[in-house]
């Protein structure tokens, strides 16, 4: 049995075996599988960076190297207190496709980009004995609020998951994210409340498990819930980045 926290395609949380232990799936060598990488990012009230550090210093470090100097550049849009920029603490985390080049290597391309929180502590949802038994999975989506110290203060189920749950893996989900910390974005030292969707992947197989899809922008897609999909963030980009290359 595995339950997954699937990160977009390639990345995966495998929850019941091993708490937080990225799973590689191998690519075709002509085509390597999408990526998401992602960085604690520290900005001073003008928006530069500060302090750069990997979420995940072990996973693919050398892609994670390469792509840190053109990061440094960017500029964003601090958080304020009392209408003023103040330094702000954020999570970046980007989605990168790769297309062959004609040198034989591989051009990164940005996907998509997004700040907000990053997952604290993380409780395995318990997969129900009947659901188990019946080879039922799910996609379990969840929108929670969580306060200025990382914590849940709620969880309310959201439709457009694909296998669709039943409503004790919906359950499941729910009671163990409930339990679940966030590290919170910081503005000057102090925590930022906020609000995410978690989405979690209940499977038996591992057919199953790249099954999961959810509902986002009109159309069903694998999400990455190594880490929330932030709702709400206290910074802003203020380039256009998506599809470039880096």
């Amino acid at each position: 049995m595995k339950m997954a926290l699937v990160c977009h395609v390639m990345s995966r949380v495998l929850i019941f075996a091993s708490l937080l232990a990225p799973v590689v799936t191998r690519a075709a060598p002509e085509q390597p599988p999408d990526v998401c990488l992602s960085w604690s990012v520290g900005l001073d009230e003008k928006g530069t960076i500060t302090s750069l550090e990997a979420v995940n210093p072990e996973y693919m470090p050398a892609l994670q190297t390469r792509l840190e100097p053109a990061i440094r550049t960017w500029h964003f849009t601090t958080g304020k207190i009392n209408g003023q920029p103040a330094p702000t603490q954020t999570t970046l985390t980007l989605n990168l496709g790769f297309e062959p080049a004609s040198d034989g290597d591989y051009r990164v391309r940005l996907r998509s980009l997004g700040t907000g929180p990053t997952y604290g502590h993380v409780v395995q949802p318990r997969y129900g004995d009947f659901a188990l038994k019946a080879h039922r999975g799910g996609a379990v989506m969840l929108k929670v609020d969580y306060d200025a110290g990382g914590r849940i203060t709620s969880a309310t189920p959201v439709e457009g998951g694909s296998p669709k749950p039943t409503i004790d893996l919906i359950q499941s989900a729910t009671i163990a994210v409930k339990k679940w910390t966030f590290k919170p974005e910081r503005i000057a030292g102090h925590g930022v409340p906020g609000r995410a969707l978690v989405p979690v992947c209940f499977s038996i197989s591992a057919r199953q498990q790249r099954s999961c899809l959810w509902k986002r922008d009109g159309e069903d897609k694998p999400l990455d819930s190594d880490r929330p999909i932030a709702l709400s963030s206290v910074v802003g980009i203020d380039t256009n980045l998506v599809g470039s290359t880096l």
